[in-house]
């Protein structure tokens, strides 16, 4: 703005200002002076609009009376210390110093001295300082940012044990006399409280310690001093805690004999889960066994399956060259074929017992397969078969060879259990969520011992067979994660069910 109205060191000042502030962007702080009775110094300050610039556009002037500032200081330090507020080129702007302290510097040596102290300090804000006098000083600064003020406090470095002391010597009286009515109070206490509640205490003590000696100690309220307080409640408690005590003693006592009994109890189940263990670990060494049988057994039923092959050629090409027209070779020639297919189907029995295969599953209507696979399997005369297939058909998700093969197996069991003919029933059964296929005879049934070795492998009552059909049709079951049942039906005869999971049922939507 205009500055025409101010004299030449007005505007010396203004231009000052304004380089400072705008033109350096610094605070300025000008040199003070005496007007209206008091010390008065220029203060300017850049200022930043918000609209979107970088750059100070404009100054804040102020002017501070430092006389206000020097009685603010004087008020809050009144005690030995003395204070120096210094501008940034070290000129005083205050001074302070307690009445004991002011003969310390004259106004000649002040300017001197506060240079000398700004020295000294550098960049520390606090530290100890000794003067040309000899004397010895604690002097702390401050600084006042915006304005590069420093502001020097210092006192005497003995003030700390000067003042301890005479705190100390000042306050001497009064501890004695704290002391002298400390020491009334606990004869009185000691007296008139303490013993009172002593003398139950040790009672009590005594009647403790025996309790814990003797075994057969009870304590009485005749044994102890049961006042109407607190102590003589201590004491009712304890005399309850012994009765309670007595009575948990007793029932550790049973409890100790009741232990004894599990003990005992624990033992024999130890020796029952070893005998258990036992019997499991050498039915591990006999399943290690029939897998090393089973793969020796599949080695030589290969090799023997090959001699019967040759001679089966063999027995075909002479009779195909010379058939045979007498009775007794004819006969030769049937025994021939007949201990060949018997032979073959010991191998077959034994390679689908000892093969271990990944299941190559497939979907199949359960009363269609079943039904295929009871009318293709070559029945003898004396054999009437009945299937009974639950008009529910479902669908089952199998291996159908491995299944196909396993109730091959139980419609050769059941034909073999009717030597004199009967009737072979095949059916079906479909729940909520599993199918039951089932196999039954009218054999004479079987009994309960045999009941719990018949799925053992090489197991048989036959006169000739390898023991293998029934372990072939559990391996089967449990490989498809199905049940098997047998038991003796009431009218006679056996039932084998295979129970297993219906993977969608007819009129389903989706399958799964």
């Amino acid at each position: 703005g205009s500055h025409s109205g101010l004299n030449e060191q007005g505007r010396s000042d203004l231009q000052e200002i304004i380089r400072t502030c705008l033109g350096e962007e610094q605070p300025y702080v000008g040199t003070s002076y005496t007007a209206q009775g008091g010390m008065l110094v220029q203060l300017g300050f850049p200022v930043r609009k918000s609209n979107g610039k970088n750059t100070a556009d404009t100054v804040l002037l102020a002017e501070t009376n430092l006389k206000q500032l020097h009685n603010i200081l004087d008020q809050h330090y009144t005690s030995q210390a003395s204070l120096f507020l210094l501008t940034q080129d070290g000129k005083i702007i205050s001074y302070s110093a307690a009445a004991q302290n002011s003969f310390l510097f004259s106004a000649v040596d002040l300017q001197q001295t506060a240079h000398i102290i700004g020295q000294r300090m550098q960049d520390a804000f606090s530290k100890r300082i000794k003067l040309a006098d000899g004397s010895q000083w604690l002097v702390s600064r401050a600084e006042v940012p915006l304005l590069g003020w420093s502001l020097f406090v210092q006192q005497p470095a003995n003030i700390v044990s000067k003042l301890l002391w005479e705190s100390t010597f000042y306050s001497l009286r009064d501890i004695l006399f704290i002391v002298l009515v400390l020491a009334l109070f606990i004869v009185t206490v000691t007296y008139v409280v303490l013993i009172p509640i002593i003398r139950p205490v040790k009672k009590l003590q005594r009647a403790a310690v025996r309790l814990e000696q003797d075994d057969n100690y009870m304590p009485a309220a005749a044994d102890l001093i049961i006042p109407n307080n607190e102590i003589g409640e201590l004491c009712n408690v304890f005399l309850h805690m012994a009765e309670t005590l007595r009575e948990r003693k007793q029932a550790l006592l049973d409890a100790q004999q009741r232990l004894l009994s599990y003990n005992e109890e624990l033992e024999e189940r130890v020796r029952l889960r070893g005998k258990e263990l036992e019997n499991a670990t050498n039915e591990l060494v006999r399943a290690e066994r029939l897998a090393a049988i089973g793969q020796m057994a599949s080695i030589i039923s290969h090799e023997i399956r090959n001699p019967l092959a040759v001679i089966s050629n063999a027995a075909k090409l002479i009779k195909t060259i010379q058939p045979p027209t007498e009775p007794k070779l004819i006969k030769q020639f049937a025994i021939i074929d007949e201990e060949i297919n018997q032979a073959n189907g010991i191998i077959g029995e034994v390679l689908g017992f000892a093969r271990s295969r990944d299941m190559i599953l497939s979907v199949i209507d359960l009363n269609s397969y079943l039904h295929d696979i009871a009318t293709s399997f070559p029945l003898g005369a004396h054999i009437h078969l009945a299937e009974e297939l639950d008009q529910d058909g479902a669908k089952l998700k199998i291996d159908g060879e491995e299944m196909k093969q396993a109730l091959r197996n139980l419609i050769s069991n059941a034909c073999e259990a009717m030597p004199q003919g009967g009737r072979l029933t095949v059916g079906t059964r479909v729940r909520k969520k599993i199918a039951c296929l089932f196999v039954a005879d009218e054999g004479p049934g079987i009994s309960a011992e045999l009941k719990e070795q018949m799925f053992a492998p090489f197991f048989t009552t036959k006169a000739r067979g390898t023991g293998l059909g029934l372990a072939v049709v559990q391996k089967a079951v449990k490989r498809h994660k199905g049940k098997l049942f047998v038991h003796n039906r009431p009218q006679g005869g056996a039932v084998f069910e295979i129970y297993l999971r219906i993977y969608a049922k007819h009129g389903d939507t989706r399958y799964g």
